[in-house]
């Protein structure tokens, strides 16, 4: 099998075979029954794996590691503290449905096995596996920018009930099927410079998944750190202080402020960001965990915790597997079926 890399021409045949493809077949995603139905799963890969100053902060109010003080934090409430400076300074719509779910996979090294533990299971694709559940459209599963996946992670994974994985490296493909005007809007938000179509940096990575979700593939995966060492942006040893890990997160949270806020108010969307990296980081050191935490945004969320993390960085000896991460995102993209089984957090739910 081989991975189809989207481009101007090939998002043009997509749409027309697409509605070829509906009128010979049955659709197996039922037609939304209310406004706001329609699911959308983006993931924003932290590549290396976070430090749970982000998440968690109040793990580390006590010993003052990674640098998280009372002054630098922010309290969500129902037990969710997170970095003021990141988590915390995204729009009160994200601050209202952010949750942070816990999982262990019992890999702490190296990077490429904790990274395909949490992405897949054997050589199946969890992201497929959603998108394979979700509704039909002209791309289904998309990896978007230049970075593609992390290393470690099959770039050409078995498809899933011929649902395969579609890179989008070229702002072009999604815009024209937005429409003139909608992705002038986009383009705007984001500050992305006329003539810019190579997806290969923030701006153009957050102005592409939004006209993906605007324009209805369901699934949706970029990492959005162009700082930091390009193969894992965020393996920050030796950050006691938490100030790498900070500079590395800085200049993604405006755009990702300006996506959670744009993509929340859609009316006829449900969509659902999960930022997520191979693991968390240790105390002292800021080394790997066999597991992590995930932040989930979306607007059935529930804000609160699954449990804060361990004052070592670890997640709660309690944790589920990560099937239990993809079943609690399920269960926020109100999916009618789940390849995950039961979603562990339904109090995180509303």
């Amino acid at each position: 099998m081989t991975i189809r890399t989207v481009t101007r021409r090939t998002a043009l045949k997509s749409t027309a075979a697409l509605a070829g493809a509906f009128a010979v077949r049955g659709l197996k995603w039922r037609e939304p029954r209310a406004p706001g139905d329609r699911p959308a799963l983006v993931v924003f890969w932290l590549n290396g794996g976070p430090a749970g100053l982000f998440n968690s902060a109040d793990s580390f109010l006590r010993s003052g590691a990674f640098g998280v003080t009372e002054r630098n934090v922010r309290d969500l409430g129902n037990g969710l503290t997170v970095d003021a400076e990141s988590l915390g300074a995204l729009p009160p719509a994200a601050r209202a449905h952010m949750a942070s779910i816990n999982f262990l996979h019992g890999v702490a090294r190296p990077h490429e096995q904790a990274r395909a533990a949490v992405l897949e299971d054997g050589q199946r694709s969890r992201l497929l596996r959603l998108a394979a559940v979700m509704p039909e459209a002209p791309i289904r599963c998309a990896v978007v920018n230049d970075l593609g996946f992390p290393v470690g992670v099959s770039a050409q994974p078995p498809a899933e009930d011929g649902v395969a994985l579609e890179r989008v490296v070229d702002v072009s493909s999604v815009a024209g099927r937005l429409g003139a005007d909608a992705w002038t809007d986009v383009r705007a938000a984001y500050a992305l410079r006329a003539g810019r179509t190579t997806i290969d940096d923030q701006p153009t990575t957050f102005a592409a998944v939004e006209a993906l979700v605007r324009t209805g593939t369901p699934v949706i995966f970029a990492q959005p750190a162009y700082t930091g060492r390009a193969d894992r942006q965020f393996d920050t040893h030796e950050d006691d202080a938490g100030m790498a890990a900070r500079a590395i997160m800085a200049p993604i949270t405006p755009n990702l402020a300006t996506f959670l806020e744009r993509v929340l108010a859609l009316p006829d969307r449900n969509v659902v960001t999960v930022l997520v990296g191979e693991f968390s980081r240790t105390v002292p050191r800021s080394d790997h965990e066999p597991g992590g935490t995930a932040t989930v945004v979306g607007k059935h969320v529930r804000t609160g915790t699954a449990g804060p993390q361990q004052p070592d960085g670890s997640p709660p000896p309690n944790a589920p597997p990560v099937d239990g991460l993809w079943a609690y995102a399920a269960a926020a993209l109100r999916l009618p079926t789940t390849p995950f089984g039961r979603n562990p957090n339904p109090e995180l739910l509303g």
